[in-house]
C-alpha cells in the first residue's frame, strides 16, 4: 500500500520518475515475504520498501526490460478477451519472484 502511495507522489511531479521509484519499490513485496517466512512478523513496510531500494540499485533497466518483454504476451491476451491473462499472470509472478532470488543471491 505504501509503495503504490509513494510511486503515485512521485508520478505527479512526472511521468518518469514515477516509474524509476515503481521499479525501485518492487520487490518490497517479496522482501515483505520473506522476512515473515523467516519468523520476523514484526518488521515494517517502509523497512521493506528501504530495502528494496537499496536491492535495486544497478538492477533497475534490467527489470524494465523484463517487464517490457511481457507486453507482447499481454496484447496477446488481450486479443483473446483476456483468457490469455490464465497463464501470463503465473508466468510473470513466477519469473519476478525468479528474478528477487538472483538479486538476492
Amino acid at each position: 500500500m505504501w509503495a503504490y502511495i509513494f510511486t503515485f507522489l512521485w508520478t505527479l511531479l512526472l511521468i518518469i520518475p514515477g516509474i524509476i521509484k515503481s521499479i525501485a519499490y518492487s520487490q518490497a513485496y517479496l522482501i515483505y515475504k520473506d522476512s515473515v517466512d523467516s519468523g520476523n512478523p514484526d518488521v515494517r513496510y517502509l523497512e521493506c520498501i528501504t530495502k528494496s531500494r537499496a536491492l535495486m540499485n544497478g538492477h533497475k533497466g534490467e527489470y524494465f526490460v523484463l517487464q517490457l518483454s511481457y507486453l507482447g504476451w499481454a496484447i496477446l491476451s488481450g486479443i483473446t478477451l483476456g483468457i490469455g491473462f490464465i497463464w501470463l499472470v503465473p508466468y510473470m509472478r513466477a519469473t519476478n519472484t525468479n528474478f528477487y532470488r538472483h538479486l538476492v543471491k
